[in-house]
């Protein structure tokens, strides 16, 4: 009877695969009346499968650090699963489901896991979580492929290889390369120059073209081999979009000719005709595009934001700078659940009274004006941007008999002056002047420059010791967040450097734990990229004080405008000789300098720039504390 009983299971068993986990048969046959058979199904609870996404635009695999839920764990919306490592930076894999974690496919510590690789399941019910505790990633396959058989022959009737063809069809296996964001503030571009040119090899780290940003010119570097197929964009063009396909590159040289003729018009069309692709493989690529047009994440300042797609795209429904936002997922990076406590917590009026001024003019009209909420009239930067496109076109009127020639504004130039209007319109400046006694300064100077290849230069000095100040008075090497002040551990220090396209800042990070002679060969390094146009993003983003340096002019003194989000700069002027009493009365020659301290008094106190200024005067004075 058991034989039998058997034999019949095996009969049935396709159909037993869509039954529910546990079942109980009551089969008859002619030897028995009814045998109870148990049997355990390959179908599970509801689930859903969460693959490695695209954590940056160019991102093929990724290291899991860390976990930060284990199996049986509640997750919510927001939820950071795991810390990811990717080929920019290690962040967290943001959860946009709820649900209970119910089992972790890839182990922590993992490398090379692929992009669109199942890396854990969750589950709607808590209960549901043990259906899964030896549910594997090939197990799940095959169940996907059990319970859509139709999927089959819809794989194996796409051919292998695409056909290709110059109008029409599909095209061979290649890449489209759009304009990234190559500065934080970044929203277009302008193509300067193709260094590469149709057939060219290209690999990880090459540089196909020159990309003027709103900071500086920059190199486009791309993250893959191949060839350049085709340049869809010719050099000398302006105000190109970001995400906006430039080139197209392929792997194989062979295919190059077959995108002689190619057009992203015809390449939509050549996609309509091919047959769908797998459900994995849609997810995939729409996870590439979405990460490879990045909602716009930075700070007034151009200081960089680290946020979750989430959070951004929750952010931007709800008109939430991110800036006034604090993080608290890796590192202080921000998740939904931050945007949702910020506007939780009241502030949403405020940062509303921000945007107002995108409103449409009939709008406007109809709301009531308010003194008391000043920051309606202040412009955000990117609209205080836009504003200064009109007045760049208008054409003055011409004086008879004196020519003149018309400068188009550079998408450098527009920025700068964004943000100045940004910095002396929503800051509270103040100012305090002090004069330093350089004698034992240059002193020093003159004989560290004959043991060092390098030389050093004042500069040099007073960067170390503005560095070793802020370590002592850390209010002032904080930031103003709207909502908090965000104060640094280490003194970055940006140095103003003049070049024909603008101003642009360079950074010396940790400026504190250097050197004279590191902090001179650095300065001199990212002067010279600067003047050359060649620093890359990472070089002068960010920052937490700013040094303007008009000495070398012959500026006696001066003031200087805030660079935010930063909360205070110091402008120095020249080093001259002057007389001053000595403790007897009687006049002697001193070398001396003024400094002039900007604050932003939201964040620095009067007492606490005074305080400041203080201890720059203690160590500019006695270089030997700088050698320390």
């Amino acid at each position: 009877m058991l034989k039998h009983a058997l034999r019949v299971m095996q009969v049935f068993r396709p159909k037993l695969l869509h039954c529910v986990p546990l079942q109980t048969l009551s089969i008859r046959g002619p030897l028995f009346t009814s045998i109870p058979v148990s049997y355990f199904s390959t179908t599970l609870p509801k689930h859903k499968k969460l693959e490695m996404p695209a954590l940056s635009p160019t991102m093929e695999t990724g290291n899991i650090q860390k976990y930060l839920k284990k199996v049986g764990d509640p997750i919510t919306a927001g939820d950071v699963l795991c810390e990811v490592e990717t080929d920019k930076a290690t962040v967290g894999f943001e959860m946009q489901d709820e649900g209970f974690l119910a089992q972790i496919l890839v182990p922590e510590g993992s490398k090379g896991v692929k992009v669109g690789q199942l890396v854990a399941v969750i589950v709607p019910k808590q209960s549901d979580v043990a259906s899964f505790a030896n549910y594997k990633d090939s197990s799940s396959q095959q169940c996907s492929a059990a319970s859509k058989p139709a999927a089959q022959p819809q794989q194996s009737s796409t051919p292998q290889r695409a056909q290709p063809a110059a109008t029409g069809g599909a095209f061979p296996k290649h890449s489209k390369l759009g304009l990234p964001a190559l500065s934080p503030t970044m929203e277009k571009g302008n193509l300067m120059k193709w260094l590469v040119k149709e057939g060219d090899r290209i690999s990880p780290g090459d540089v196909i073209c020159e990309i003027e940003t709103d900071k500086a010119t920059v190199g486009f570097e791309v993250q893959e081999d191949g060839y350049i197929a085709k340049l869809m964009v010719p050099a000398g063009s302006k105000d190109i979009k970001l995400g906006t396909i430039l080139a197209i590159s392929t792997p194989k040289k062979d295919n190059v000719p077959s995108f002689t003729n190619y057009t992203l018009e015809g390449a939509a069309a050549a996609a309509q005709t091919t047959q769908a692709q797998p459900p994995q493989q849609q997810q995939q690529q729409q996870q590439t595009i979405t990460n490879e047009t990045p909602v716009q994440t930075v700070s007034q300042s151009g200081q960089r934001i680290f946020a979750s797609p989430l959070a951004k795209e929750f952010a931007k429904i709800n008109n939430v700078p991110l800036e006034y936002v604090k993080g608290t997922g890796i590192d202080g990076s921000i998740v939904k659940k931050d945007v949702e406590r910020f506007l939780s917590s009241g502030s949403k009026p405020e940062v509303q009274q921000q945007q107002q001024v995108i409103t449409p003019p009939q709008q406007q009209q109809t709301q009531a004006p308010s003194q008391e909420q000043p920051a309606q009239q202040t412009p955000p930067p990117a609209q205080a941007k836009q504003q200064t496109k009109p007045a760049a076109a208008s054409k003055p009127v011409a004086i008879e008999g004196n020519p003149y020639v018309d400068t188009e504004l550079t998408n450098m130039r527009l920025t700068i002056a964004a943000r100045l209007l940004e910095s002396k319109t929503t800051i509270p400046h103040y100012y305090l002047t002090m004069t330093v006694t350089m004698d034992k300064v240059l002193k020093v100077r003159e004989e560290l420059n004959k043991l060092q290849k390098v030389k050093i230069s004042v500069n040099d000095f007073i960067i170390k010791a503005s560095a070793l100040a802020l370590k002592d008075v850390p209010q002032a090497n904080s930031q103003w967040h709207g909502t908090y002040i965000r104060k640094f551990a280490n003194a970055d220090i940006s140095i103003a450097v003049a070049t024909d396209a603008g101003l642009i800042t360079p950074i010396v990070f940790n400026a504190g734990s250097k050197g004279l002679g590191t902090i001179a060969s650095t300065v001199k390094e990212l002067a010279d990229k600067a003047k050359a146009n060649k620093l890359k993003p990472q070089e002068f983003i960010g920052g937490t004080f700013t040094i303007s340096n008009l000495g070398m002019f012959g500026i006696d003194q001066f003031i200087a405008v805030i660079n935010p989000p930063q909360s205070a700069i110091l402008a120095v002027g020249k080093t001259s000789k002057r007389f001053v009493p000595d403790e007897h009365g009687q006049p002697k020659v001193e070398s001396q300098m003024d400094v002039t301290l900007s604050c932003d008094h939201r964040v620095v106190d009067g007492a606490v720039g005074a305080q400041w200024l203080q201890r720059f005067k203690y160590y500019i004075e006695d270089p030997n504390t700088l050698l320390l």
